[in-house]
């Protein structure tokens, strides 16, 4: 398995990167920052009595999709990139390792250190939270936090996938920063402005038609959020008054967000391996 040795040497390597560090450290400060603020603010948590592991969790949700899209263009954008515009690449492919290696052994070294700060983060999070309340239960927040590696796995996934297709590490940068806008600031936008060159209305998203509400959950940090519901006894959606009630065809259900995420994990990365493949380094 020459990938795993790839993913070893990645691993190492990444875990140098200063700027890694300080998002690490920062999200750490600031799980442990939200953690406290549902303790305490009343309205969250603080007032509870039996704090619930649900309500951290929805909590510390947003902020959770935030940190893993930004850290993952931080630490894979150059991942493949970076090593074909130093020429470290063609020393690296001289070694029994084939392009496939290179490119599973880069998503998976990067997804090892982006899941050490999550763990580590939430950890904290939920050690701050017991040191407050003795009757918090650990399986729901244990499922969110596998659930948030596995979303991190898939953002990874994304940027090393766009990282294959370039010899360019600022060209890889560029669109590994141009897919996160798109995806995490401008994408509420697309459903309404479909929805309105197809109808001719303009409707909140609590009257968009099943078409809509798949369109508008498609992207990874939807797909994670909806996915929630899988896995967890309550959906954020359901709980927010945000998502479909009732009966709803399969492609809206909680567990197809699974499926979606899988999907994000598979084919990005497997399109840009393919264009990798046929580059001449």
């Amino acid at each position: 398995m020459t990938w795993a040795v790839v993913a070893r040497k990645d691993f190492q390597d990444a875990r140098l990167s200063k700027a890694l560090w300080a998002l690490s450290a920062l999200f750490v400060v600031f799980a442990a920052g939200m953690a406290y603020l549902y303790a305490e603010l009343p309205g969250l948590g603080g007032d509870a009595g039996d704090l619930s592991a649900l309500g951290l969790v929805f909590f510390l949700s947003a902020p959770a999709t935030l940190f893993v899209s930004i850290t993952a263009v931080v630490l894979a954008a150059k991942s493949v990139a970076g090593e074909r515009e130093s020429g470290s690449m063609k020393l690296m492919l001289s070694y029994p390792h084939s392009r496939r290696d290179v490119v599973l052994g880069k998503l998976a070294g990067r997804s090892a250190v982006l899941a050490l700060p999550i763990v580590l983060g939430f950890a904290v999070a939920a050690v701050v939270v017991v040191a407050k309340y003795a009757t918090f239960t650990p399986v729901d927040y244990a499922l969110f936090v596998l659930l948030t590696v596995l979303y991190a796995f898939t953002y990874i996934s994304i940027v090393v996938g766009l990282s294959a297709t370039t010899g360019s590490g600022a060209r890889a940068t560029a669109m590994a920063i141009g897919l996160f806008v798109v995806l995490e600031l401008l994408w509420d936008v697309v459903p309404i402005g479909v929805l309105y060159l197809l109808e001719g209305r303009l409707v909140p998203p609590q009257e968009f038609p099943n078409w809509a509400l798949f369109l508008s959950g498609l992207t990874p940090s939807a797909a994670y959020v909806t996915a929630m519901g899988a896995v967890l006894p309550e959906s954020p959606t359901a709980v927010l008054g945000i998502g479909p009630t009732g009966d709803v065809p399969f492609y809206l259900a909680d567990w197809f967000g699974l499926v979606l995420l899988v999907a994000w994990a598979d084919v990005p990365v497997s399109l840009g391996y393919l264009r990798f493949r046929a580059a001449d380094i």
